[in-house]
């Protein structure tokens, strides 16, 4: 049984996780800029999360079968791993990754207007506002010039593709998670990932080229600590800390993907890029302040 930890420890473990969740953005980039494929670095990173989680799991869980919830499970696979990150990783190969990490922003918003859109959820003008400055948000990133920002109009919007097939994870894990222990579900998710990913990377094996030992280094940290450390991690926070922190939070992704992005990787943003990010994170911050009540005065501080 995992010890619980203090509110104070439990916001410096999402801190930590989000800032590398954000530099996870900066790590494929690095790898894929040395000519890995793109399915290829996807199925090497989650062979070694696997190789992580499950002897974690058999511990901690007795097992990693999830019986008649596999199916729904093996559909959050294709659509959290196996799609997405054959988008995310196609996209980072065009773009970069602060302008990629910044259109992934975009995903609170695409999860509110699919539960507009699915679930017949009610918003407010207030949320309404919030979901019109994020797609403008997005509209200055994605169109800025390709020249200036460094990245490519192609990959800016492969990138939308990436945060369609998340959101669709969001709005179907839910159940699953309710159901199944987190780490029960990340586990065999691990485990279905690397079946899936395998036929698509063994297909680039044509691409496969030598890489430098930082390239592998950067594959190792995406897996170890990107994946299975700061799922187990992230686990642990949120029991401890409300989920409005856990929902503004999200912000500090792009922020230390940016960040990173300039001073490993040398990249800048434009103008334009830059009030585009600007507009989504205030977006989201918004929404997840009125979402919370905060706006309305309703949260109980005590």
């Amino acid at each position: 049984m995992q010890k619980p930890v203090t509110k104070a420890q439990g916001m410096l473990l999402l801190i930590f996780v989000n800032v590398m969740w954000g530099l996870s953005f900066i790590f494929s980039k690095a790898a894929l800029s040395e000519g890995m494929p793109t399915m290829t670095l996807a199925l090497i990173r989650y062979v070694i999360t696997a190789a992580i989680l499950v002897p974690l799991c058999l511990r901690q869980e007795g097992g990693i079968r999830l019986r008649r919830w596999a199916p729904r499970a093996f559909v959050t696979t294709l659509l959290g791993i196996t799609v997405y990150y054959y988008f995310e990783y196609t996209s980072l190969s065009l773009t970069t990754a602060s302008a990629a990490s910044l259109i992934a922003s975009l995903i609170p918003m695409m999860t509110l207007l699919a539960r507009m859109l699915f679930f017949r959820e009610r918003i407010g003008a207030l949320r309404w506002g919030c979901v019109l400055a994020s797609l403008a948000g997005v509209y200055l990133v994605i169109s800025a010039d390709a020249d200036g920002g460094g990245g490519s109009l192609a990959g800016n919007l492969i990138m939308i593709l990436a945060c369609l097939c998340w959101t669709g994870y969001i709005l179907i894990s839910p159940k699953l998670m309710q159901a199944c222990s987190a780490t029960r579900v990340t586990t065999w998710q691990a485990v279905a990932a690397v079946v899936t990913l395998f036929p698509f990377a063994l297909a680039e094996r044509r691409d496969w080229v030598p890489l430098s030992a930082h390239a592998w280094l950067c594959v190792f940290l995406l897996a170890a600590v990107c994946s299975a450390l700061c799922y187990v991690l992230y686990g642990i926070s949120i029991r401890s800390v409300d989920s409005l922190t856990v929902s503004l939070s999200i912000n500090i992704n792009p922020i230390a993907a940016c960040v990173g992005g300039a001073l490993l990787l040398g990249e800048s943003l434009t103008g334009a890029q830059l009030c585009g990010g600007a507009l989504i994170l205030l977006a989201v911050l918004t929404d997840a302040l009125e979402s919370g009540g905060v706006l309305h005065k309703r949260q109980n501080w005590g």
